[in-house]
């Protein structure tokens, strides 16, 4: 397909440089096409998830180029007005995601912080929950919470539920923000939940212990016998030796 070469968008550079060409030919365009919007949102959305700084500066300065060109034209008919706003959209989306990248948060972030200190830990343990974070940072959970949101909102963590409490996981977007700051554990990332302090979530050792079979198998094997035994001496069966 013409509006977009080469199929895809491709990383670093080669993102870029189709971004650019891509805008070009929607800038030469008597109507921007369908599909042009559609591989200008792929590209956006890639360059997005990759933390592609460069390309989404390329189409934001293009998208605005694109704009200003409905302004100088007057009574817009219906499919101009469409266009025109399908534009400022794509504009916004744009400028959301520079918010979020990880370079947004590069002054904000002191290495000592709460909130590096934050990544760090998620980084080391997947799964972390607020009690465990505000143990290890040296906080109440009320700072967690804040720090957590701020993070969330930038994308560089997730968040899930486990049973009440919080756990927090690392996004490939936060692994590459501690990368380029030089602050990721040298030790290898926990893929999976850590285990849990006992007071951070109820015990369930109690109340499974009514459906799970005694610890002592042996000795009811020696119960199970019993009454085989009690068998044998069964007035109403003869002995064994007046057979």
């Amino acid at each position: 397909m013409a509006d977009f070469p080469d199929g895809g968008p491709a990383a670093g550079r080669d993102r870029r440089s189709q971004a650019r060409h891509l805008l070009d030919a929607m800038g030469q365009a008597k109507i921007i096409s369908e599909g042009q919007f559609s591989a200008l949102g792929m590209i956006i959305t890639d360059a997005s998830l990759s933390a592609d700084e460069a390309t989404l500066v390329e189409v934001q300065d293009g998208l605005q180029w694109l704009h200003r060109g409905y302004l100088d034209v007057p009574n817009l008919d219906g499919d101009q007005r469409e266009r025109r706003g399908r534009i400022l959209g794509l504009i916004d989306c744009v400028q959301w995601a520079l918010r979020r990248l990880p370079s947004g948060l590069q002054l904000g972030l002191h290495p000592d912080g709460h909130a590096a200190r934050f990544l760090v830990a998620v980084a080391r343990r997947q799964g972390i929950s607020n009690k465990q974070l505000a143990a290890e940072l040296g906080t109440d959970e009320t700072e967690i919470s804040r720090v957590g949101r701020r993070l969330l909102s930038a994308g560089v963590v997730w968040r899930r539920k486990e049973w009440r409490h919080n756990a927090w996981d690392l996004t490939p977007r936060g692994r590459q923000y501690l990368e380029s700051a030089g602050l990721l554990p040298d030790a290898a990332l926990v893929e999976g939940p850590p285990e849990r302090a006992a007071g951070d979530r109820p015990s369930r050792t109690a109340a499974d212990a009514p459906d799970r079979p005694p610890a002592h198998v042996p000795r009811r094997r020696g119960h199970d016998a019993e009454p085989r035994g009690r068998q044998d001496t069964d007035p109403s069966r003869p002995s064994r030796g007046h057979r």
